[in-house]
């Protein structure tokens, strides 16, 4: 008789979450693409959301008590970004097929970071389209137009378009990078765990995006009435520098030979 054949036993054991966090720790230490890279994220991601925590509640605010476009910038939320994902899908589509197809590492890291730069250009954008629609700075600047409602919804598209965008295929980018410098790594341990390490970065993001989106929605509920008071202001500005640098600091470290 035939012997049944048996599946190789498993060997990997799934780490603890104290685990989970020394890995995701030591990969910072480790890969210095990483480490920068995951610096701008974070950056990325407290700005963003303080952006976000102070200027959409005053924004959608005025818009529906003065300018009475709330509702269509609530349907433009709703069926623009489907377009920008599948313009931008699309393109870094064929910007990973192409990457893919050179075979050392340094070319396809020197594009990617090529490409970093340019998203960091274009979320830089976004975050200074939705600065504008902060109300205080919408005021100052197109208040008194004939056609300022519209403006404001064509600022806000704007910030879909280049924010969106830009996420979209930075999330893909990034993916290679991490790709390439940990689950191909020198480093065995950090290669066999590169999805808790991926996964742990990206829960951890989002956990700090609701700490830092809330924090703002709190002061931003508390000063509703002077917008530009002190701690309002300095959100403000201290979001978007956070946003408008996060994403240029991986091509800077890569330029200073930082990382390698």
């Amino acid at each position: 008789m035939e012997q049944e054949q048996t599946a190789p036993e498993c060997t990997y054991c799934v780490p603890s979450l104290p685990q989970k966090i020394r890995l995701y720790i030591a990969a910072l230490v480790a890969v210095p693409f990483y480490r920068y890279g995951e610096i701008g994220n974070i950056c990325y991601t407290i700005g963003k959301n303080l952006l976000d925590g102070v200027i959409l509640y005053t924004m959608f605010s005025m818009a529906e008590e003065e300018l009475k476009v709330a509702a269509i910038l609530g349907v433009l939320v709703k069926y623009a970004y489907p377009a920008i994902t599948m313009v931008s899908s699309t393109y870094t589509s064929g910007f990973v097929d192409r990457l893919e197809a050179l075979k050392q590492t340094k070319g396809q890291l020197r594009l990617l970071i090529f490409a970093h730069v340019g998203i960091a250009a274009s979320q830089s954008l976004g975050a200074l389209c939705l600065l504008l629609c902060f109300p205080p700075v919408f005021r100052y600047v197109f208040y008194g137009l004939p056609v300022t409602p519209y403006i404001l919804v064509a600022i806000y598209l704007m910030h879909h378009i280049f924010d969106g965008s830009g996420q979209i295929i930075e999330g893909r980018t990034w993916f290679k990078i991490v790709e390439i410098k940990i689950r191909r790594g020198e480093d065995l341990v950090l290669a066999q765990n590169f999805w808790v390490i991926y996964t742990l970065a990206q829960n951890f993001q989002l956990l700090l995006g609701q700490v830092f989106i809330w924090a703002a929605l709190g002061v931003t509920t508390a000063f509703s009435q002077n917008l530009t008071a002190v701690p309002m202001t300095f959100i403000v500005c201290s979001g978007f520098l956070l946003v408008v640098c996060s994403k240029f600091i991986l091509p800077a470290a890569y330029k200073l030979r930082l990382c390698s």
